[in-house]
C-alpha cells in the first residue's frame, strides 16, 4: 500500500511530543525498524540519513529562540520546518520532502 505522505504531514502538524502510534506509522512509511522517532533526536537523525542519503540536515532555533527548526538541503531540495520539539521538526521536514520535494513544510498552527 502506498504511503499517504499528506496524511502524515497533517498528523505531524498536530503532534506535540512523543506519540508511539505515529512512531509505528513513520517506521512503516519509511520502511525502517520501529524506534521512538517522535521523542529521539538521534533516531530522527538516523532516519534522515537513511531516507535521504547525501542531504544535509541542519538544526537550530528561530529568532525567538523558542521553537526549533530542521532544515534539509541538497540535491535540489530545500525544506525548513519548525515544531515544538527537535524530533518533530526533523520529522516534519522529512515527511515534507517525501510528500513533495522542494516545497516548504506546512507552518505550525
Amino acid at each position: 500500500m502506498a504511503t499517504d505522505w499528506s496524511a502524515l504531514e497533517r498528523r505531524l502538524e498536530r503532534a506535540a511530543g512523543s506519540d508511539p502510534e505515529l512512531d509505528r506509522d513513520l517506521a512503516a512509511a519509511f520502511g525502517v525498524v520501529l524506534a521512538p522517532f517522535t521523542s529521539s533526536v538521534s533516531d530522527c537523525h538516523s532516519l534522515a540519513e537513511a531516507a535521504l542519503p547525501g542531504i544535509r540536515l541542519h538544526l537550530g532555533y528561530g529568532a525567538s529562540g523558542v521553537f526549533p527548526y530542521a532544515s534539509l538541503r541538497g540535491q535540489g531540495l530545500s525544506i525548513i520546518s519548525d515544531a515544538a520539539t527537535v524530533p518533530l521538526a526533523i520529522l516534519r521536514s522529512l515527511v515534507a520532502a517525501k510528500a513533495g520535494p522542494g516545497r516548504q513544510a506546512p507552518p505550525e498552527a
